[in-house]
């Protein structure tokens, strides 16, 4: 069980830094934040989504330290002078290439996930044109 997903030699691999262990850390709580993850789950998670991770974590280790009011930041979308600023959601807090590597974790960026109604069972879906005995193609008056 890791203690991060990343580890200070993958950051010199990976995003050519040189990071140290507390770096490292809150880099880590960072990435968990958005990643929804913790190490210590890292059974239950596939090769794909843990290499992902650990690429994040990498990137957001190395970006971070450059960073130094990254902790008291707030949203911004525009600002004075007649000048706009259009900014993602995690801009000012997530490293460009971690947002990245996050996109590609399987919970994350596929927005694909199903999840059940609480009429849904297993085996069939609930009818939505009206009771089940009904013709399900025949649309009725409520």
């Amino acid at each position: 069980m890791p203690d991060t997903w990343a580890t200070v030699a993958d950051v010199k691999t990976y995003a050519k830094a040189t990071v140290d262990e507390d770096e490292l850390l809150s880099a880590q709580a960072v990435i968990d934040t958005y990643a929804g993850r913790l190490p210590m789950d890292a059974d239950r998670i596939g090769a794909r989504d843990k290499y992902w991770l650990k690429l994040a974590v990498a990137y957001q280790a190395a970006w971070q330290p450059d960073q130094p009011d990254q902790f008291e930041r707030q949203d911004i979308t525009s600002t004075g002078g007649g000048q706009s600023t259009q900014g993602t959601e995690t801009w000012l807090t997530l490293a460009p290439h971690a947002a990245q590597a996050l996109r590609r974790v399987s919970w994350i960026g596929s927005g694909s996930l199903h999840v059940r109604a609480p009429a849904e069972t297993v085996d069939r879906r609930r009818d939505v044109y009206g009771d089940d005995g009904d013709d399900p193609g025949t649309w009725r008056t409520i």
